[in-house]
C-alpha cells in the first residue's frame, strides 16, 4: 500500500509540473532563433516571377526561383560587357535562375537608368561598375570576378530559395498603359520587405541596334506589411515584361565576397564628362593665319627687297646683253 501511495503522489507531482511548464512557448522561440541565425541583412529568401501586360493578375501565377542575380551596370561601363555576358550564359546554363540587369548610374547619359535600381544600388551600399550580388548576399566585383559566377551558383544550388521559415508573400496586380498597381501581403516570423521590380527583354540599347534583356524599367523597393501603391515604368513599349517580387532581410546590408579572384583596380563609380574640345569658327581662322603670316613676313622685311631686287637685276643685265648683240 506504501508503495502504491508514492507512485500515485510522484504522478500527482509531475502532472502538476506539466501543467506548469509552457512546453509550446518554449518550442516557438527556439525554432524563431534558428531561423534568425541562418540569415543576415539583405539576405534573399524568395523570388516570384510571372509574365505581365496590360490587364490583371495575382500571385497565384507566379513561379518561384531558385536564386536571385543582380547585375548592376551601365551602358557607359566598357567593363561591364564581360559581366553581361557572364549572366546572359545564364539562360542556357540554368534557366530557372533570376536574372535582373539594373541600371543604377542616376548621373550619367545612362538612358536605362531607373529610381528603383538606385535605391537598390544604395541600399547594397555599393561601389562601382560591373557588380553582381547573388541571393543578396554574395559579391562578385568588376570583370575578373564576375567570371566565378556559374561556380559560385554551383556551390549554392544545394541551398535553392525559398528559404524555410523566410516569409509568405500573396499579391495582385492591375497594369493600364504605363502604370502598375500592386496590392500585397506580405507575413513572417522575421524582419522583412519586398521589392515589386518590372524588368523587359528586347529593350534597344540606345543609339545602336542592340538589344538588352532582363532590364529593370521601374518598381518598388522596401515595402512591407499589407499595402497598396502604383508607379510608373520608364520605357517606351509594353512587351516582354516580367513582374519579379524578391523578399529580403531587412537591415544594414553587409555583402560577403564571392570569390577568391583579387580585385586588381578601382571600379568606375561614375561617368565622368570627358572635357569638351574646342573649335573655332572660319573667321577665328582666317584671322590666325593672317598673324601667322605676318609674323613670318616681319623677319624677312630685308631680304625679300633684296629677292626681288637681284631678279630685276638679272633681268636688266640680260636685256642689255641682247641688245648689245
Amino acid at each position: 500500500m506504501a508503495s502504491n501511495r508514492v507512485v500515485i503522489l510522484l504522478a500527482a507531482l509531475l502532472l502538476c509540473a506539466s501543467s506548469l511548464i509552457p512546453v509550446g512557448t518554449l518550442a516557438t522561440p527556439a525554432l524563431a532563433d534558428s531561423h534568425e541565425a541562418n540569415f543576415t541583412a539583405g539576405e534573399v529568401v524568395m523570388v516570384m516571377t510571372m509574365p505581365i501586360s496590360n490587364g490583371t493578375g495575382n500571385s497565384s501565377g507566379a513561379t518561384q526561383a531558385p536564386h536571385l542575380v543582380e547585375l548592376y551596370t551601365a551602358t557607359w561601363c566598357s567593363p561591364c560587357r564581360v559581366a553581361e555576358e557572364e549572366v546572359n550564359e545564364l539562360t542556357g546554363w540554368w534557366t530557372a535562375v533570376e536574372t535582373l540587369s539594373l541600371h543604377s548610374s542616376v548621373d550619367s547619359p545612362d538612358e536605362l537608368v531607373t529610381n528603383a535600381s538606385a535605391e537598390l544600388y544604395q541600399d547594397y551600399r555599393l561601389g562601382g561598375y560591373p557588380t553582381i550580388v547573388v541571393d543578396g548576399h554574395w559579391l562578385l566585383l568588376g570583370d575578373k570576378q564576375v567570371t566565378d559566377l556559374q561556380s559560385l551558383l554551383t556551390n549554392l544550388s544545394a541551398n535553392d530559395l525559398p528559404k524555410p521559415g523566410g516569409a509568405n508573400l500573396d499579391f495582385s496586380w492591375q497594369m493600364t498603359g504605363e502604370n502598375i498597381t500592386i496590392n500585397w501581403n506580405l507575413t513572417s516570423m522575421i524582419d522583412v520587405q519586398v521589392d515589386f521590380l518590372i524588368s523587359q527583354d528586347g529593350v534597344l540599347w540606345p543609339g545602336t541596334i542592340q538589344t538588352l534583356d532582363q532590364v529593370v524599367r521601374g518598381g518598388l523597393t522596401n515595402m512591407t506589411g499589407d499595402d497598396v501603391a502604383t508607379f510608373s515604368l520608364n520605357q517606351t513599349e509594353l512587351d516582354n515584361l516580367t513582374l519579379t517580387a524578391v523578399v529580403r532581410i531587412s537591415g544594414a546590408v553587409e555583402l560577403e565576397s564571392g570569390s577568391e579572384i583579387p580585385l586588381t583596380s578601382g571600379l568606375p563609380d561614375s561617368w565622368t564628362n570627358p572635357v569638351q574640345g574646342r573649335t573655332l569658327s572660319p573667321q577665328a581662322i582666317a584671322i590666325f593665319t593672317a598673324i601667322i603670316v605676318i609674323l613670318a613676313l616681319i623677319p624677312m622685311r630685308h631680304t625679300l627687297p633684296i629677292l626681288w631686287r637681284s631678279s630685276n637685276v638679272n633681268t636688266i643685265y640680260s636685256e642689255q646683253n641682247d641688245s648689245e648683240e
